[in-house]
């Protein structure tokens, strides 16, 4: 079986001030290219978790929301990394479905997807509910980050392997 780092991707991994869906506007907080690296050269997959209720609320579209995951790969090249894949929930909070962290649906289907041993992979967020859905899934811990902080926390998964 294989392990995975979890990731939130807005404010964890990009900047974002609210349903980001432009891809010109992706850019990378401080430290996350070289920590994303950090996981990967540990052997673990790059798997992000992310709400994307805008696309719910009819803020922007799913090709939208692939965009900038495109665009996120493409800043991640030139650190010799990138994201594995990326599942996503695009429902709004009162649609009460299973995939919205901080509920686990998106988790098992990567680990089904992918063969992850949930209990030998890490969640690394911005949001107690990214926290919440880490411990939900049965991951092995769960990090939340502020900007800045990311490569410390990769650094801290990548030496506890």
């Amino acid at each position: 079986m294989q392990k995975a780092v979890f990731l939130d991707r807005d404010n964890t991994l990009i900047e974002d001030e609210g349903y980001i869906h432009e891809p010109e506007k992706v850019k990378l907080l401080p430290g996350v290219g070289e920590g994303l690296k950090v996981l990967k050269d540990a052997g673990f997959l790059l798997i992000v978790i992310s709400n994307q209720s805008g696309i719910g609320r009819g803020y922007f579209t799913e090709a939208d929301f692939h965009a900038v995951n495109e665009k996120l790969n493409q800043l991640l090249k030139p650190y010799g990394t990138k994201i594995d894949d990326f599942f996503f929930c695009p429902h709004r909070p009162d649609e009460m479905c299973n995939c919205r962290k901080p509920k686990i649906e998106l988790f098992l289907k990567a680990a089904r997807k992918w063969n992850i041993n949930l209990e030998e992979s890490f969640m690394i967020g911005d949001k107690p509910s990214d926290i919440e859905a880490g411990i939900n899934a049965g991951c092995r811990e769960s990090f939340m980050v502020k900007p800045g902080d990311f490569l410390a926390v990769a650094k801290k998964i990548a030496g506890e392997r």
